[in-house]
């Protein structure tokens, strides 16, 4: 359902309807690690800026953050009243977004493990958040037929 280059070029990331993560090398072709931890389909994911972490999102409306080298979870949050459709990290590689169908965006701090800001100006589903190449822009797409650019840091 999912997949992601990491930005060092070393792994692919693939996020599965069975809730599991497969991390790839990229060099070999090899599989690396087999991450548990979501109930349902992976909708989206992400790697840090510095290729340290995965970020997943799911179904089960919880985002999971895990150390890619040791292939541990690291954090598990909460926050979306319903699926979690969308993450993507912040070039500053501190904070990430997510958006859901509850019709928010989330900015969270990966270091404290949460969340810091809510935007709730979509009148539906959330389907997309990206940052833009500096992480001075946020925006998001929803099925309300909206594009909202949001300024950041927040």
């Amino acid at each position: 359902m999912s997949i992601a280059y990491s930005p060092d070029g070393h792994y692919i990331a693939c996020g599965g309807i069975d809730g599991i993560v497969c991390i790839f090398d990229l060099a070999t072709g090899k599989l690396l690690h087999t991450l548990e931890g979501h109930a349902m389909p992976i909708r989206s994911l992400t790697f840090s800026p510095d290729s340290q972490l995965l970020t997943t999102c799911s179904d089960d409306t919880s985002i999971k953050i895990y150390d890619v080298q040791h292939a541990n979870l690291i954090g598990t949050l909460s926050g979306h009243g319903s699926f979690v459709l969308c993450v993507d990290f912040c070039p500053d590689n501190t904070h990430f977004a997510t958006s859901s169908s509850d019709r928010k965006v989330k900015v969270w701090d990966a270091g404290m493990r949460r969340c810091v800001h809510t935007f709730s100006d979509h009148k539906d589903q959330v389907w997309g958040v990206a940052y833009n190449d500096n992480g001075s822009k946020l925006v998001s797409v929803s099925d309300d037929k909206d594009i909202i650019i949001y300024d950041c840091p927040i």
